[in-house]
């Protein structure tokens, strides 16, 4: 017995050696094989790239920064910064579980055998969602819901296709998916009904349909699975019920979410937004809330909402003046959140504006203005009225100063100097409270904010060396700051004085302050007051003139920009009562004549008999031979010209549309005929500048030249002739840079679906060719690792510049996923793709046309039409 263990040991190590190899044969259906393969399928690949995605998703999740202006989004999918960021681990997770399913499936008789496959094939899928590869994604959810029907992932698949539709805006087919789950007979137990429920709410709040949103959002806060979902859906459940109008419904749903113990950003929102739904009642308790919030240093870097919201409560009670006390503060308060500064601000320039008090407002917009972001929905309209009210605010000005200079006029010796005296005093009162209130917000802007607390740093990384930390840290600055460009002095909006900032020379400060100590003793000098007070009739006579034209401009701001007809007519009937006669009393009396037959038009009628017809008579009297006697006696006259002008800027605009076809001299030809043949036409200025465009086009530099000339002199100080200027000093070399080439004569190239090359035109000089090979052969293993790509030889394109291809992308699509990710790389491609190297996809047809033409500008204007503009 003792003599058997030796020829037993091997032989049941190999009888298990038998077994072990018939179990890895994937095209047999026995237990054994079953087993083997989803017990490596799971613990092996699928498992490290599922848990991987988890944690992909939970830092996209993480570094989200909520802007809480608008709706909260349902669901949280990242920006495509951060996708980019993430392609490197998203395609491992690919690539995994790519090898699960080749290594592992088992498909026998059309049927899968491996329970886990359906698993790998759903993680390829949302590993290609998170990288906005959304066709792909879309492509990968219909093969699991048609290959793996009955399987636990066939109907969470069809949600996330759902999902992916909502991204593509195919909205009908997004239904349909969602449509397929509820018709299941049965769902499975570890299906998420709350998620279903949500995602039909997003595609209700895509289609614009907020009641129905509402109805599945309250079924998914009550089916969710998770807190976090379960808390975000109750808040966007309150914001629309608050969007909605049914303010007791967003009040009570905001105080469920404070007592969910939710985030601190979500919590302190709802808190205030229970303030700034409330309409009506008794607002003492909110009061008494918000105070107490105030006392609560934790919330330091949101009292200014505090104060925001406490003028909300005073507004809606007609409190205007403590609300505008409130107001202030929570802009004097104000630390981090510059967002809620310039609401702040809006919202005193909107109150000061509806009250007409438009010198204020015209302040207000404008500190608005320099905060708010470009993208802000009202940022067209508060930049308007800043500009709009600026102009007004000047000719009010120029009307002030002119009628105090003419008051001191009057005076005698002492009674003009101690007038002097006092406006100095006045001023000395007004510059020492702007000193004060300057002081105290330098204080407010020198606190520190407090020092994150430990351990919130994730997986121990230098910071610049974690793309989620990155990603972070760059939508808290986005948060503050908007989204500015990477730039020297980023935090001026004028820049053109900034030398003096980056450290000029001591003398030059000194002049600096010699100026300034200047100016301040000169407004404090008596003779700064009396030199421009009016001494004879003649500057009597031209202060009175820049009265009358200031009269008439503001009353025109307040006419055609503003719309304020009563101010308008107070403008015009001061300067018509003001001045028997001036350069603008006919124009007045015209303007008079116009607002009071809209009024009339309108039904309006007057009780003291003063209309249109009063300031109709007028004209037609003191200036029968003017052209407003003529608009006066035959209105049709100006609908008519009215008439001449829309048909005349429709033949512009065809004419405009052949020089965006490169049809250029059929343009010089149009555009001759209409400058010798339409002198009154109102869009000549443009049909010259149209006409030297059109002469670059064809490559003429020296026509070019002479047109741009003949816009400049015939039509000075338009904007024609401003453009005209910038384009001469662009062929003069001047104005930043070198003269612009001229577009082609004609489109070379073909459009193209099919493969594509990607091409990166190096200049020989300064650069290293196989080091920008090599960086981009290592892009190439990080970001597309599933994707054979070669990266081939340079080649001389031309003397001074070498072109690197990379072949071969399947297709259109795929090359501009490859451009996105090249252009926007922050790593791997520095000194490639941020030094203004031509880069660009491009078909091998295309190609062997661009080698032969070397015009790579041509080339780059066609892709931006054709790829960039159309994305």
């Amino acid at each position: 017995m003792r003599r058997s263990r030796p020829i037993l040991l091997p032989l049941v190590a190999f009888l298990c050696l038998c077994a072990l190899l018939a179990a890895c044969s994937q095209e047999k259906d026995a237990f054994l094989n079953r087993t083997f393969h989803r017990l490596t399928a799971r613990d092996n690949g699928w498992f490290n790239a599922h848990e991987k995605l988890n944690e992909l998703v939970m830092d996209i999740e993480d570094a989200h920064q909520d802007d809480f202006d608008q709706i909260l989004p349902l669901f949280v999918y990242g920006t495509e910064e951060q996708s980019r960021n993430a392609v490197p681990d998203l395609e491992k997770c690919i690539d995994k579980c790519s090898l699960v399913i080749e290594r592992h499936s088992m498909d026998i008789q059309g049927k899968e055998k491996n329970a886990w496959i359906d698993d790998a094939w759903f993680v390829i899928a949302k590993s290609q969602f998170y990288k906005r590869n959304f066709y792909e994604a879309e492509r990968g959810f219909t093969y699991i819901g048609r290959k793996f029907k009955g399987s636990n992932r066939e109907l969470e698949s069809q949600i996330w296709l759902a999902r992916t539709a909502i991204q593509l805006e195919q909205y009908a087919k997004a239904q349909s998916a969602l449509d397929h789950v509820r018709d299941a007979k049965k769902l499975p137990k570890g299906l998420d009904q709350g998620e279903l429920s949500a995602v039909q709410a997003e595609l209700e709040l895509k289609r614009g349909k907020v009641d129905d949103a509402i109805m599945h959002l309250e079924r998914a806060v009550g089916l969710a699975e998770h807190k976090r979902e379960r808390i975000r859906w109750a808040f966007i459940l309150a914001q629309l019920y608050e969007l909605k109008g049914h303010e007791e419904k967003a009040i009570a749903q905001y105080a469920a979410v404070v007592k969910m113990s939710p985030p601190y950003e979500i919590a302190f929102h709802a808190q205030i937004f229970q303030a700034l739904a409330s309409n009506k009642g008794n607002t003492k308790a909110m009061r008494k809330k918000l105070k107490s919030m105030l006392r609560d240093n934790k919330h330091i870097d949101h009292f200014d909402m505090i104060h925001y919201a406490l003028a909300d409560l005073d507004l809606k009670e007609r409190k205007d003046t403590a609300a505008m006390d409130q107001l202030m503060t929570s802009v004097r308060v104000s630390t981090t959140d510059t967002k809620q500064k310039a609401k702040s601000f809006l919202k005193m320039a909107d109150i000061y504006f509806d009250d007409r008090a438009y010198i204020p407002a015209q302040q207000y917009y404008d500190s608005t203005r320099s905060l708010l972001a470009e993208t802000h929905a009202r940022y067209e309209e508060v930049d308007t009225r800043a500009r709009v009210l600026g102009d007004l605010v000047e000719q009010l000005a120029i009307i002030e100063r002119e009628d105090s200079l003419q008051a001191l006029m009057g005076l005698d010796p002492d009674e003009l100097a101690k007038k002097v005296r006092s406006i100095i005093r006045d001023r000395e009162d007004a510059e020492a409270e702007k000193e004060r209130k300057d002081a105290e917000a330098r204080e407010l802007s020198q606190q520190a904010p407090p020092p994150p607390p430990p351990g919130t740093g994730t997986r121990g990384n230098w910071y610049f060396y974690d793309p989620t930390q990155i990603g972070r840290g760059l939508s808290n600055f986005r948060k503050k700051w908007g989204n500015r460009a990477l730039e020297d002095n980023w935090r001026r909006k004028d820049k053109s004085g900034s030398a003096a900032a980056q450290g000029g020379d001591e003398d030059a400060a000194g002049k600096e302050g010699d100026v300034t100590d200047h100016k301040e003793a000169e407004w404090k000098d008596p003779e700064f007051y009396m030199r421009d007070i009016p001494k004879d009739e003649a500057a009597v006579a031209a202060s009175n003139g820049r009265v009358c034209e200031a009269l008439y401009v503001s009353g025109m701001i307040y006419k055609e920009q503003l719309k304020d007809v009563d101010n308008a007519i107070e403008s015009f009937e001061v300067l018509n009562n003001r001045f028997e006669e001036c350069r603008y009393t006919p124009e007045s009396h015209y303007q008079l004549y116009r607002i009071y037959l809209e009024k009339e038009r309108a039904g309006w009628f007057s009780l003291d008999g003063v209309g249109s017809q009063t300031y109709a008579d007028i004209i037609v009297q003191r200036w029968p031979n003017s052209e407003f006697a003529r608009l006066v006696l035959d209105p049709n006259v100006l609908m008519g010209d009215e008439v001449r002008r829309k048909e005349e800027e429709a033949a512009y605009r065809e004419v405009y549309l052949l020089y965006r076809a490169y049809s250029y001299y059929p343009v010089i030809t149009a555009c001759d005929r209409v400058i010798t043949e339409e002198p009154h036409n109102y869009f000549r200025p443009k049909y010259y500048l149209l006409k030297a465009l059109a002469v670059g086009g064809t490559r003429d530099v020296s026509g070019f030249r002479t047109a741009l000339t003949a816009v400049r002199s015939v039509f000075p100080g338009t904007e024609e002739a401003q453009r005209a200027d910038e384009l001469l000093a662009s062929l003069d070399g001047q104005g930043g840079g070198a003269p612009k080439p001229a577009p082609p004569s004609a489109p070379l190239y073909t459009k193209g679906n099919g493969p594509h090359q990607y091409a990166v035109v190096v200049p020989n000089e300064g650069n290293d060719i196989s080091t920008v090979r090599s960086a981009i052969s290592n892009f190439n293993q990080t970001y597309f690792l599933n994707t054979p790509l070669e990266v081939l030889p340079p080649t001389f394109l031309d003397p001074q510049n070498q072109i690197i291809l990379v072949n071969t992308l399947p297709n259109k699509m795929k090359a501009m996923e490859y451009h996105a990710l090249f252009m926007g790389n922050q790593d791997l491609l520095q000194g490639i793709n941020n030094m203004g190297f031509p880069c660009f996809a491009i078909t091998p047809e295309n190609y062997v046309t661009l080698f032969k033409s070397k015009d790579v500008a041509g080339y780059l204007e066609w892709f931006q039409q054709q790829y960039l503009d159309g994305q």
